[in-house]
């Protein structure tokens, strides 16, 4: 069951007008949050012990296969340094992604629910404190733990990148509402916001793979360009389909308005809601750097696709990720050369200065230097200025 834009926010807005007049927060705001959720979470030590062992789980694991698999791997692709780090991360993300996106869309489309098709589903036959499936438990513990291991992952593994900050927050909030959608028992509604937002993860790291490998031992390789353009604009995309109108017609249209038609009695409506808008203005957020990247190619500012988030680095050794997204090769060496090209410049320099003064000696008001007397570290000693005296 979907609607369109215009439906689906004026249902919302006025729902929400109706539930305000009923129960607006008032000065005891805090007091009566922490009684509701009191009342109506059920989420034991067990399953929270759980999620954090499988958050270290999943940082363990990523350790081991980057430096056992991802980065022997890549060293043997002959993929630039830089990127050695980026795609080990990527390969891991992808692989998460990908196998945690086919068990979601089982559960979705195996015919045990009808969540996706009719979200009324949601949330006929919910009570306090129902059980949940042993599938969606599954599902849920894994994408927890792995939440716990990203804010890890942001601040001690992951490149550090314009967004990182938000990415911590986006993790939080995610995590914050898988645990929340689990103990009220939303989890029928916390699958589909999963499976929106998986499926574009998956092909927004391949792409970043495909970058990485169009500029292979220095050189720039046309295959992987191409897939990486056809897959940056697969992921425009399915985030504008997924995250930006599947998920507000579906997940926000469902949870704003038809869950208080069938159960006006569910707890919580404005913070749940609340974290769920919240989520998709982080989407909006993000969705403009996918704008920008299509408008700098558009206007001849990028001549290929590239992570705008990433912070530049202008050193020079950055000059052959320069090179090859021009469409340049580095032939003979080059990519060495550029990365020592600084080395040799201050040694010249240094070596043209040294000659000034050499030829200088012998003037009385000028300092007197000699080459051999310039020690290991390159600090030279000064003359006297008058000759000892004759024995």
């Amino acid at each position: 069951m979907e609607v369109g834009y215009l439906v689906a926010f004026t249902k919302i807005w006025e729902q929400f007008q109706i539930k305000w007049k009923d129960g607006a927060p008032r000065v005891s705001f805090l007091t009566d949050f922490i009684e509701e959720i009191s009342s109506y979470s059920f989420i034991s030590a067990r399953d929270v012990i759980l999620c954090l062992l499988l958050g270290v789980a999943f940082t363990l694991l990523r350790y081991f296969l980057t430096a056992a698999a991802f980065k022997p791997l890549f060293s043997w692709c002959q993929l630039l340094e830089r990127d050695l780090k980026k795609s080990s991360e990527s390969a891991f993300k992808l692989l998460f992604y990908s196998l945690v996106f086919g068990y979601c869309s089982y559960i979705l489309f195996n015919g045990k629910y009808n969540f996706y098709h009719d979200t009324s589903d949601c949330w006929k036959g919910w009570y306090r404190g129902m059980p949940v499936p042993q599938d969606i438990y599954t599902l849920y513990m894994v994408e927890a733990g792995f939440y716990f291991h990203s804010v890890y992952a942001t601040l001690f593994m992951d490149l550090w990148r314009r967004d990182s900050v938000l990415m911590i927050a986006h993790h939080i909030l995610a995590n914050s509402l898988i645990l929340f959608s689990f103990a009220i028992r939303y989890h029928r509604i916390g699958i589909l916001v999963l499976f929106v937002h998986d499926v574009t993860d998956i092909i927004l790291e391949f792409s970043k793979l495909c970058i990485a490998f169009k500029s292979r031992g220095g050189k720039y390789h046309l295959l992987p360009d191409v897939i990486s353009i056809v897959g940056f604009l697969s992921f425009a995309l399915a985030w504008f389909y997924c995250r930006l109108y599947i998920y507000p017609t579906k997940v926000l249209y469902s949870c704003g308005y038809i869950s208080m038609l069938i159960t006006p009695e569910a707890p919580l409506y404005f913070f749940f809601n609340a974290m769920l808008w919240l989520l998709f203005l982080m989407d909006v957020w993000w969705f403009h750097f996918i704008v920008w990247l299509i408008i700098r190619i558009a206007i001849g500012k990028s001549h290929g696709v590239e992570d705008t988030r990433e912070i530049p680095n202008d050193s020079v050794k950055d000059e052959g990720h320069k090179r090859v997204a021009n469409g340049k090769g580095l032939q003979n060496g080059e990519l060495h050369n550029c990365v020592n090209h600084s080395k040799a410049t201050l040694k010249t320099a240094g070596q043209r200065k040294f000659n000034r003064e050499e030829t200088n000696i012998g003037e009385p008001h000028k300092k007197h230097y000699t080459q051999k007397e310039n020690d290991e570290s390159g600090f030279c000693r000064r003359q006297p200025r008058t000759k000892p005296a004759n024995l």
